[in-house]
């Protein structure tokens, strides 16, 4: 009697461990299938997929919401670093013409910051009609630094790879909050 007692209570536990952990959670492979679907509707597939599968246990749910919440704060984060990089070059920079630059994008990433910090509030408060322009605008304080280091000027700190590559980052930001916004005019 007692070992059947105890195989019960066994069990009881197993499942009362394992079951609550994996309810509310999308599978990792769902998650990915559309982490996967995100990235294909980029320019860059493959680049987008390296990056966010390098950031994949940040995605807890794969609902539209989550997604974008997720890459918006990544997008964040890597402006605020590069905004942190420029800041410093400018610092410790004696060209006056890089400091110029460096100034410059400093100012544009600031604005391109608020711009990602407005559409989380956005979408945080569910009013997901005003974030494409808050990323247009986002885009468009990016495209002003680039201009300021087109091909062939000075640029010993890399200033134009770091726009590519927080471009990637607004391109995904981008497409996550178009297909928020595209589900949402459904319904």
């Amino acid at each position: 009697m007692a070992y059947y007692l105890h195989r019960i209570i066994f069990i009881a536990l197993v499942f009362a461990i394992a079951v609550p952990s994996s309810l509310g959670r999308r599978e990792k492979s769902e998650i990915e299938k559309d982490l996967r679907n995100l990235c294909s509707q980029t320019n860059r597939t493959k680049e987008c997929w390296y990056f966010v599968k390098s950031e994949i246990n940040r995605f807890n749910q794969s609902d539209f919401k989550g997604v974008a919440g997720v890459v918006i704060d990544l997008a964040i984060a890597k402006s605020d670093a590069i905004n942190d990089l420029l800041n410093r070059l400018y610092q410790g920079s004696k060209d006056e013409k890089l400091k110029e630059k460096y100034l410059s994008c400093s100012k544009n990433y600031n604005d391109a910051n608020r711009n990602l910090y407005l559409a989380k509030i956005n979408l945080d408060s569910d009013h997901y009609q005003n974030i494409p322009i808050q990323i247009e605008d986002t885009v468009e304080e990016m495209d002003s630094c680039r201009r300021e280091f087109v091909k062939g000027s000075f640029d010993p700190a890399h200033i134009r790879n770091r726009n590519k590559e927080f471009r990637l980052y607004v391109e995904i930001v981008k497409v996550a909050t178009d297909r928020l916004v595209k589900e949402n005019d459904r319904n």
